[in-house]
């Protein structure tokens, strides 16, 4: 038999090597092993009696149609053949189309990158039989971006996790794993790496699939859940995948994942309409706090906002889009109250859940069902046991469904003038171990994307510029909705500190989702102490949003200095999207320690050349700091810097200075101003100087300062 040929790639100084005739990958760098096994397709398969069966594929003739295109045939053995179409890329690989034809009826149990059948040898040595095959990818550790809680973990070595199913989509809870699971996925993609360099890999089109990163012992696998032995398979016979896996890799995870989704068409930056800071209701609510026009009051008073959001129980039920008039009596009266105090108004909304259906209409063929034909039930955290107000889950298939989530959108529109819809609880949908949508077109992550469609299409039709705020990071959704919201960090940990820390790994990875054009609206978690470190980097990520109530559970409120620091960012924040990171001082991961971000930037370019816009500056101790970045400043302490133009910082004609602790900040330039902005119980006053004879400002603020200034806005000649 005549040896195949092997497929190569050089990127990012990292060599990958796939011989295909043993289907065996490695990428390397300097000989060193960074990622290494198996990439032609395996399945796990049912026949008609339900029997189940796994294949995986051997490689029986690679056609090189030039030095970056192949075609190989595939053979499954007695189950069938098929062919996979493969492109070396400058950035990696990407398998364009996979075919398989089996020689007889066969529904689709999972489909699987990344394993192979055990020989004898191997299972004797294997922990468990339970299936006869097992992952073969292997590397020094993973990396998932906030995959893991309490605290945030984005990074494990190999032999951390055991066995686990790590979800990469819409589904977390509803495969069994942990309730990590809304913000930043759906990612789509994981990666495999450590010390040498990062694989990433993930579908190209959004899959028909449940997708997750299977785990067991201490290697690994991509799994395609589809359950076909409890759903109607589409086709018995012939199945065709467009884009099913592409890999690609950097230096870090950060840059991995980024290069991964640079592969995807660059949508058009959001307009900067959507950018709108808020205050979240549910801070209050989740507490019982039910008092539309004190939380206006208080809201007025110490965190003014763009807009307010009311959050999960303003309906008499998830989904009905009816005002609960029970819990508020004067609800119509409040948001009326809540315009005239200068807010605008938005609404929470649940993409799929329903409560009591009969009352709309809709009936088992119009919702999510069971094998047995019955409704699926399903609560956030997938608990059968001690679980309590579950929600029945909507089926896109059924036209019903459609025109009611359809006509709901349509009247919260018309009825409540919102100026944005927050969706929520995508991931909160029965996997396909349970139920699947009756099309199969809709199956697999596309359940949670065709609501969401569904939704958009209805709320942008009823008004072109109502906001939708969402979450996911992967380039594929982008075009479903305009703000990603950082949301929620009850998912970091129960403690201020593990808030914190969450919220600055969640802003280092919604990088990956700015740069490429979309907007960023930086959240807070349910502990008061955490708000100036979120601030800090919400002057570089985006918009200002506080989910906070009065006070949190260890009865703090907020403080004095920390309502001049939302008040800054309200006055002086970016409003613009599309935008690159520039990290100063940031550490970005491994599998020895989590990502943190010290100090950073933001980078502009808007058809333009690249300008720094903003700066989150973080130096406690020691001397004073300068990064050759931003050789003209030097700081002690915590600083946000923001231009108010589009041009540089070291050139705008206005730049706000606003402190987060005591400190000293020194910038050098021609200033014609230096206007510093304090509250006092009289109002808004200003303290007006100018720049010193050698050409620089310096300000510094004392701890007794923090209470009293908002911050310093430098007018340059």
């Amino acid at each position: 038999m005549k040896q195949l040929p092997d497929v190569q790639v050089a990127a990012e100084q990292m060599s990958f090597c796939w011989k295909t005739d043993k289907d065996q990958a490695v990428l390397e760098r300097d000989g060193r092993i960074v990622w290494q096994g198996s990439l032609l397709p395996s399945f796990e398969l049912a026949d008609e009696t339900g029997l189940t069966s796994y294949t995986d594929a051997i490689a029986s003739n690679v056609s090189a149609f030039s030095d970056s295109s192949y075609q190989i045939a595939l053979e499954f053995g007695e189950f069938g053949r098929g062919s996979l179409q493969v492109i070396a890329e400058a950035w990696g690989i990407r398998f364009a189309g996979l075919e398989v034809v089996w020689h007889r009826p066969a529904s689709i149990v999972a489909l699987y990158f990344g394993t192979k059948l055990m020989t004898d040898m191997q299972r004797r040595a294997a922990p468990s039989l339970t299936k006869p095959f097992w992952p073969n990818w292997k590397a020094e550790g993973y990396c998932l971006p906030c995959a893991g809680s309490n605290p945030t973990r984005s990074f494990w070595r190999f032999f951390d996790m055991g066995d686990a199913l790590l979800p990469l989509g819409s589904f977390g809870d509803a495969m069994g794993t942990s309730y990590a699971a809304a913000y930043p996925r759906p990612l789509y993609a994981a990666a495999m790496g450590g010390g040498d360099g990062w694989m990433s890999f993930g579908p190209g089109e959004i899959p028909d699939a449940a997708l997750s990163l299977q785990l067991k012992s201490a290697t690994a696998c991509m799994q395609y859940l589809y359950r076909e032995d409890l759903w109607k398979a589409p086709d018995l016979l012939n199945r065709s995948w467009s884009e099913p896996l592409r890999l690609a890799w950097g230096a870090n995870g950060f840059d991995a994942y980024d290069r991964l989704y640079q592969t995807f068409p660059v949508n058009a930056p959001k307009s900067s309409i959507h950018a709108k800071s808020f205050v979240c209701t549910w801070g209050d609510f989740k507490e019982g706090q039910f008092n539309l026009r004190a939380i206006t009051e208080r809201i007025s008073r110490s965190a003014p906002a763009d807009m307010i959001v009311l959050d999960e129980y303003w309906e008499t039920c998830d989904s009905s889009g009816i005002p609960d008039y029970n819990r508020f009596p004067e609800f119509d009266r409040d948001l009326a109250h809540m315009q005239e105090e200068g807010f605008e108004i938005a609404v929470w909304q649940s993409i799929g859940w329903i409560d009591r259906p009969e009352e709309f209409g809709l009936t088992d063929k119009d919702l999510l069902c069971g094998a047995d034909g019955k409704p699926r039930l399903w609560r956030w955290s997938g608990d059968p046991i001690y679980g309590q107000s579950y929600h029945y889950c909507l089926d896109p298939s059924s036209e019903r469904t459609r025109s009611f989530l359809t006509e709901r959108t349509r009247s919260i529109v018309s009825r409540l003038n919102p100026v944005a819809l927050k969706l929520d609880f995508g991931y909160g949908l029965p996997g396909p171990d349970v139920s699947v949508p009756r099309r199969p077109e809709f199956r697999g992550e596309r359940l949670c994307t065709e609501l969401l469609k569904i939704i958009t299409d209805a709320a942008k039709e009823a008004k072109p510029d109502i906001t939708i705020i969402y979450y996911g990071l992967h380039p594929l959704l982008h075009d479903y909705f305009d703000v990603i919201n950082i949301d929620d960090l009850g998912d970091a940990g129960d403690s201020a500190e593990y808030e914190a820390l969450g919220h600055n790994q969640r802003c280092m990875w919604s990088a990956l989702a700015a740069r490429r054009g979309m907007l960023i609206n930086a959240s807070t978690g349910y502990y008061w102490d955490t708000l100036e470190r979120i601030l800090l980097n919400t002057a570089v990520v985006g918009t200002n949003g506080l989910t906070l109530g009065a006070t949190d559970r260890t009865g703090k409120a907020m403080t004095a200095s920390q309502r001049l620091r939302w008040l800054a960012l309200e006055k002086w924040r970016r409003s613009g999207s599309g935008w690159t990171p520039l990290w100063l001082d940031a550490d970005f991961g491994d599998v020895s320690r989590e990502p943190a971000i010290r100090s950073w930037g933001r980078v502009e370019s808007h058809a333009g050349p690249d300008r720094i816009t903003a700066l989150a500056l973080r130096h406690a101790s020691g001397d004073e700091k300068v990064f050759p970045q931003v050789s003209g400043i030097r700081f002690k302490g915590d600083w946000a810097l923001i231009a108010q133009d589009d041009k540089d910082i070291l050139h705008c004609s206005e730049l706000a200075c606003i402190p987060f602790a005591p400190g000293t900040l020194t910038i050098e330039g021609a200033f014609e101003a230096v206007i510093e902005f304090r509250h006092t119980s009289e109002g808004e006053t200003t303290k007006v100087s100018t720049s010193d004879d050698s050409g620089k400002v310096t300000l510094c603020m004392s701890e007794m300062d923090l209470n009293e200034i908002v911050g310093v806005l430098l007018i340059r000649k």
